[in-house]
């Protein structure tokens, strides 16, 4: 089984450099009410994902990846189960731009059966549009259609030929232990006022260390903003 990186729409995904890099939230689509046109330009790359709040925050949590392929993920130690998602290299038809889109099995699975139609096969080769619902209920909340294919524009050309294929693999590269404790600490507003990391917060009462208001709530629907979960991890160790 996969647990990170690039997949194919047909994987089993659960068990039983010279061009520029970015950071910049603009990177990430947000996916609005209504039809949102892309075209996929890779193919998924998968990563695993806790959704972590502290101890009394009523809002929805925060992501934070997954590091147990590391050693010991402090949050598979609560007992919370890692969820997979999916970063996809897009481009909106909305802006013009490249996007990079993340995605949960409600989205992935709707144009896996895209690939495993004949009449469309590869999502590559055609437009598809994620039409997202906020009314429609869990099962209703998003759907994926297929356009007729084309092949790529000279400008779609232009976009797929200056994309660092590459970063979408550092993008969805597990983080290290001790990076998820600092995001856990971030979450929890636990300052080190430059000293060491605080102590594992691996019970629920580490989540009460607290020295300012807990960050806001961030919805775990495939519009969310990205750019804290997915750092890069290359620039932190350097």
């Amino acid at each position: 089984m996969t647990t990170f990186g690039e997949v194919n729409w047909n994987d089993d995904v659960f068990p039983g450099d010279n061009k520029q890099r970015t950071n910049s939230k603009d990177l990430f689509l947000r996916l609005d009410e209504g039809p949102n046109e892309i075209r996929l330009l890779t193919q998924p790359h998968q990563y695993l994902v806790h959704k972590y709040k502290k101890d009394g925050d009523p809002g929805f949590g925060q992501k934070v990846q997954c590091c147990a392929i590391h050693g010991p993920c402090p949050l598979c130690a609560t007992g919370d189960k890692a969820k997979p998602r999916w970063l996809l290299g897009v481009i909106s038809r909305k802006t013009g731009t490249y996007k990079i889109l993340d995605i949960s099995f409600a989205v992935f699975s709707q144009i896996r059966k895209l690939n495993k139609n004949a009449k469309f096969g590869d999502p590559t080769k055609y437009d598809i549009n994620v039409e997202v619902d906020k009314n429609g209920g869990a099962t209703g909340y998003y759907s994926v259609q297929a356009y007729s294919k084309e092949p790529l524009s000279a400008a779609d050309q232009v976009i797929k030929d200056s994309i660092d294929f590459d970063d979408l693999k550092r993008r969805v590269t597990p983080p290290t232990p001790d990076k998820v404790q600092a995001r856990m600490d971030k979450i929890n507003g636990v300052t080190t006022n430059g000293a060491t990391t605080s102590a594992p917060a691996t019970t629920p009462a580490a989540a009460k260390k607290s020295t300012k208001a807990a960050a806001p709530a961030v919805s775990m629907t495939d519009d969310e903003e990205l750019n804290e979960s997915f750092p890069d991890h290359d620039a932190q160790q350097s």
